[in-house]
């Protein structure tokens, strides 16, 4: 019996190359938990600001009309000529997307991210954005899907993160991945300690994040220094599949978004079931 981690499926797209990376995704999840999936494209609203400076004109009136054509009709003989449900709305993006999931209770959001040199996901991007606003999962994806070995999750061992974790010990039972539950202790406390506190310290967070449930394989991983940093070289130099961060509803730290900017690996900001 497939377990439904993510019941109802939200994929967002464009004509990017992303859209490849998103459907791919979206299939592969959606037929490995049997998860209902729909697919929202969002043609961008002229920003309010530039209307009095600006006013009417014909001739743009005309050119964002043949370009929203030009998207809706694109995606649509794409999506619904191989049966799924695409939902063509107009606004801000990242507030669209955001509101769409909510009231239509979707627990999972994909959207792809791009993006050149070190950033692959450009600051201020809608991607970045949903990540921060949306009060459901997210998950980040610039490639296409492949089965799931290697889940590592960013663990503050904070209360609010259970649920959270009990979602990615689903995920990984279902793909039969390994999770790898990484602390990182940061520099001003390693620079402070006593050096007897500090092997304490590390030797009581392995038991903690060793903890587990039936079936699914666990190990701790306790790094020092920058988080943001230290998170990206160990899950790109081990080759991980998934990077799991937990979040609040409606907030992305810091560190989050740190790690974000620089990775290149599929990353889920979880907020739980």
């Amino acid at each position: 019996m497939k377990v439904r981690v993510f019941n109802k499926i939200l994929s967002a797209v464009d004509l990017s190359e992303s859209l490849e990376y998103v459907k791919s995704w979206s299939e592969g999840l959606g037929e490995a938990m049997n998860s209902y999936v729909d697919y929202i494209t969002v043609f961008p609203a002229i920003p309010d600001i530039y209307l009095p400076l600006v006013g009417w004109n014909r001739e743009l009136e005309n050119n964002l009309n043949l370009a929203k054509k030009d998207l809706f009709s694109n995606l649509g003989d794409l999506l619904r000529k191989e049966g799924y449900n695409l939902h063509e709305l107009e606004g801000e993006p990242d507030e669209v997307i955001v509101k769409f999931a909510q009231d239509n209770r979707h627990s999972l959001i994909i959207m792809g991210f791009r993006g050149s040199g070190k950033s692959k996901i450009p600051l201020g991007s809608t991607a970045l954005n949903v990540a921060k606003e949306s009060h459901t999962n997210v998950l980040l994806v610039n490639g296409r899907f492949k089965p799931i070995r290697k889940i590592a999750i960013a663990d503050g061992l904070k209360n609010r993160s259970k649920s959270s974790l009990l979602m990615v010990f689903a995920l990984a039972k279902l793909f039969g991945a390994k999770i790898y539950r990484i602390h990182v202790i940061e520099r001003n406390f390693v620079e402070h300690a006593p050096e007897d506190l500090l092997q304490e310290l590390k030797f009581d967070l392995v038991m903690e994040l060793q903890k587990s449930t039936p079936g699914v394989q666990v190990e701790a991983v306790v790094l020092e220094g920058d988080p943001s940093f230290e998170l990206f070289y160990w899950t790109t130099k081990n080759d991980v599949d998934l990077t799991v961060l937990f979040e609040r509803p409606g907030r992305l730290g810091l560190v989050s978004e740190e790690f974000i900017m620089q990775t290149t690996t599929p990353v889920l900001i979880c907020r739980g079931l």
